[in-house]
């Protein structure tokens, strides 16, 4: 009998003990997803201020910005109402890019460059509009 509780004890114990370290590999998953996601709204902070003041590809910078918050942001077409930044930025999706991109003829690659360079100058101050909100909602 009293090695029935002995193996009681030791079976608590051990539950306990896995209990305990698999609470503490949540608490450093969350808080790596917590630090990830700081991490990009600090990167698509950096992104709108290059854009909006002319220093990188305007439309390498809407996908890079679009795939920081797609990736850590899910639900942020809902809660920003970015339609024009979504509206610009499937476009570009829309057209083979990177590897893909280099495997298209010369042709097709001047004529995707023309139609994001018209998209970028149609919607120019929509876009300039809707990324300085979303800079807003990202310092706050």
């Amino acid at each position: 009998m009293p090695w029935l509780v002995a193996l009681g004890i030791l079976i608590v114990v051990s539950l306990s003990w896995y209990a305990w370290s698999l609470t503490r590999q949540v608490k450093a998953l969350d808080y790596q997803r917590a630090q990830a996601r700081q991490d990009a709204l600090f990167s698509i902070q950096i992104l709108i201020d290059s854009y909006l003041t002319d220093q990188v590809d305007r439309s390498e910078c809407l996908l890079r910005i679009r795939v920081l918050l797609d990736a850590h942001q899910e639900n942020w077409l809902s809660i920003l109402e970015l339609t024009r930044f979504h509206e610009v930025s499937e476009a570009i999706l829309a057209m083979p890019f990177g590897e893909a991109r280099q495997q298209i003829d010369a042709t097709t690659r001047k004529e995707h460059d023309a139609d994001r360079r018209q998209l970028l100058q149609i919607h120019e101050a929509e876009l300039a509009a809707e990324l300085k909100r979303l800079k807003e909602w990202v310092n706050q």
